[in-house]
């Protein structure tokens, strides 16, 4: 038994990481770009297919979609 964070692959895809945390792909894929300490994957011989480890879920799930958790109302 586990709990639903423990379910599932280890490696998502950009969509499966943009919908557990309710962002567009193209957020994960500026989060990718701009984070040199993301645990990614990079498939295929260009690089372009990437896997996001599951445990960056909980790294970002605190964050806004823009990464910026500073910001007051």
């Amino acid at each position: 038994m586990g709990t639903a964070a423990d379910e599932g692959p280890d490696w998502l895809t950009r969509a499966q990481f943009a919908a557990a945390l309710q962002v567009h792909v193209g957020t994960v894929s500026r989060w990718i770009a701009a984070d040199p300490d993301m645990r990614v994957k990079r498939l295929g011989p260009n690089g372009h297919r990437v896997r996001i480890h599951r445990s960056e879920l909980e790294r970002r799930s605190g964050m806004s979609p823009i990464g910026d958790t500073t910001a007051s109302a």
